[in-house]
């Protein structure tokens, strides 16, 4: 009984403790002045604001690049996905894409360099510095006539 009694006591000497650190804790907090070199401009937190807002909107948003419209929520994501309005869009990007990709496949082979995936060899990295220092040299002489 005795040690209930005195757990008691202790307890609530601690909870006091607690609320008087809180007590001057919150103090502190009230009475604590931002020194003069970090104050910020009213504008500027205006203008902070406002970006944040924007970027909260932008995170929320989703956006199809193919359709250019944004969407609110998942669901209408996934129901524009599945539309053939979309679906439509995007085969022609593809088919877009898929043209622009054998032209400049078509032009890679004319020059001789490089091969499918846009590497490019040793020898002809070699080649293409010497051609630009050559270049960098005539614009040089150039400068100094």
């Amino acid at each position: 009984m005795k040690r209930s009694v005195e757990m008691e006591k202790k307890r609530e000497e601690e909870r006091v403790k607690k609320a008087e650190m809180a007590r001057l804790k919150a103090e502190r907090a009230r009475a604590y002045e931002e020194p003069e070199w970090a104050k910020v401009d009213g504008e500027l937190e205006d203008d902070v604001a406002e970006e944040e807002e924007e970027e909260g909107v932008r995170k929320n948003e989703l956006y199809c690049v193919a359709c250019g419209k944004k969407f609110k929520s998942d669901k209408q994501w996934k129901n524009h996905e599945q539309s053939r309005k979309h679906k439509d869009k995007v085969a022609e990007l593809r088919e877009a894409f898929g043209e622009e990709d054998q032209d400049n496949d078509d032009e890679d082979d004319g020059d001789g360099g490089g091969d499918a995936d846009g590497f490019v060899s040793a020898d002809e990295v070699e080649k293409l510095k010497e051609q630009f220092e050559g270049v960098e040299i005539q614009t040089e002489e150039k400068g100094d006539e």
